[in-house]
């Protein structure tokens, strides 16, 4: 619980200061109003999925197993992400004149 409380407040403030310094402030309400669409919608679908997969004979446990390396690769990847911003954003890469 301690470390699910420590990732909700890195990721609202660090969510704050990414998108303008990725995309710029042009676009940044659009921008913004599509992440949070899509997190309502997968929060909304998750209790869903999990428990018609619990009535089609899937362990919970698996279930968080399997979430677990889900989350595992995500986090993964998006460390690879960010390494590749960095870089291009030192370069120069300019995101948001697109």
């Amino acid at each position: 619980m301690a470390l699910l409380g420590i990732s909700y407040g890195f990721s609202s403030t660090l969510e704050g200061a990414m998108w303008p310094e990725i995309y710029g402030t042009a676009h940044l309400g659009a921008i913004r109003s599509v992440v949070v669409a899509v997190m309502v919608l997968a929060s909304a679908m998750g209790p869903g999925i999990t428990g018609y997969l619990i009535d089609a004979g899937v362990d919970y446990s698996l279930q968080l197993a399997l979430m677990g390396v889900y989350s595992l690769a995500a986090a993964f990847l998006m460390w690879r992400v960010s390494r590749r911003l960095t870089r291009g954003l030192s370069r120069g890469w300019n995101l948001s004149s697109s």
